[in-house]
């Protein structure tokens, strides 16, 4: 009792429109003094409070994977007795040594934060070591992007902790990254992140994508080879692109579980410059890690399916896949190629990664 409610709901679900919890903290704050409370995804219209309103919450106390939660049934659990005044969010200055744990479920600041990095749920990495995520809001942010202020809640969610603004108004000044001339090598190996304009690459295969309205094409560095490949991302529209166009790219670079992009989301573009031939690298047999393959050209010699499933896909005797992104592939366990070639696809399905060969055509398949 005599606690305040120092957040709107988080999120609703897109499915039920509720809310799965609200936040609350002890008048005096600072460090211990914030609290989650969970409804179990019950919080609906029926819950009315506002940041302020001193409440009385009857539930039970429960630790989550670590993340301490009073637990309640339904917005009945809590009366709202009164109203206060929040204490001022904790200033953690830019965030250097923190103890995050004595922050959990607190308003804090932090100043002077750049982007380090965005992973496939959107969720930055920010200076301090800390996520920043979307637990109440969608924010709109690049990799490099920086911010003057940060002000949000401190979640801990699935072993990570994360900052949590409750509306546009916890965001300070933002700075957009300037876009980076570099390679796909550069991206690939070298990290670079955030907007990028590079020149010169040719698509190694059709594009595709047409029955989502959306365009994917693979491209990659003159020269081809390791860290040379990226997947092309329009999400607005389809364009039917072939093997051997040259282009100029400016987007943002985005990893979609696993998969490095370059998405034209907010305004890309994708010029086509001129024609080349793609180089295709062939793999040396000893290869064991993928990754630096990825979206590449690639040739696999002497190769022998090990296994077919039920939608066509090809496990192979070098640990990688023949799919049928482009071309149904005719084969059962045993069969044999002299060569396999297209460009190395990626997927994560529950956590499991899979790289697969796309071959383009009947002549990427030598028996």
């Amino acid at each position: 009792s005599g606690i305040l409610v120092s957040s709107p709901p988080t999120r609703a679900d897109e499915e039920s429109g509720k809310s799965d919890g609200i936040f609350v903290q002890d008048p005096a704050g600072g460090e211990n003094s914030g609290l989650y409370v969970w409804s179990q995804g019950q919080f609906g219209s029926e819950l009315s409070v506002e940041l302020g309103d001193e409440v009385t919450i009857s539930g039970k106390i429960s630790e989550y994977y670590g993340w301490t939660e009073l637990v309640v049934g339904d917005a009945s659990a809590i009366t709202v007795t009164g109203s206060g005044t929040l204490p001022t969010p904790a200033d953690l200055g830019d965030g250097a040594g923190a103890d995050w744990n004595a922050w959990e479920s607190v308003p804090v600041t932090l100043t002077g934060q750049t982007i380090e990095s965005v992973n496939a749920y959107n969720t930055g990495t920010l200076t301090a070591g800390i996520g920043l995520d979307d637990g109440f809001v969608f924010n709109d942010y690049d990799c490099r992007g920086a911010y003057a202020s940060l002000t949000g809640i401190v979640f801990y969610q699935y072993e990570a902790w994360s900052l949590n603004n409750r509306d546009e108004a916890d965001l300070g000044a933002y700075t957009e990254p300037a876009v980076v001339e570099t390679t796909i090598h550069g991206i690939r190996a070298d990290g670079v992140c955030g907007p990028v304009h590079v020149t010169g690459v040719v698509s190694t295969s059709a594009s595709f994508g047409e029955e989502d309205e959306r365009t994917y094409v693979f491209v990659q560095d003159a020269g081809g080879g390791e860290n040379s490949g990226i997947v092309v991302f329009n999400p607005d529209a389809y364009t039917a692109y072939t093997s051997g166009s040259v282009f100029d790219v400016t987007g943002s670079v985005s990893n979609y579980f696993g998969l490095a992009e370059i998405s034209l989301y907010g305004g890309g573009t994708l010029t086509e410059t001129g024609n080349a031939e793609p180089t295709i690298t062939t793999v040396p047999t000893d290869v064991t890690d993928w990754t630096p393959w990825q979206s590449a050209l690639i040739r696999l010699d002497s190769v022998t399916a090990v296994n077919v499933d039920e939608w066509g896909t090809v496990l192979t005797d070098r640990g990688v896949y023949i799919d049928n992104l482009f071309m149904d592939v005719e084969a059962e366990e045993g069969s044999t190629w002299t060569s396999v070639t297209g460009p190395l696809f990626y997927t994560s399905y529950d956590d499991v990664p899979q790289f697969l060969v796309e071959p383009r055509s009947a002549d990427d398949l030598v028996e």
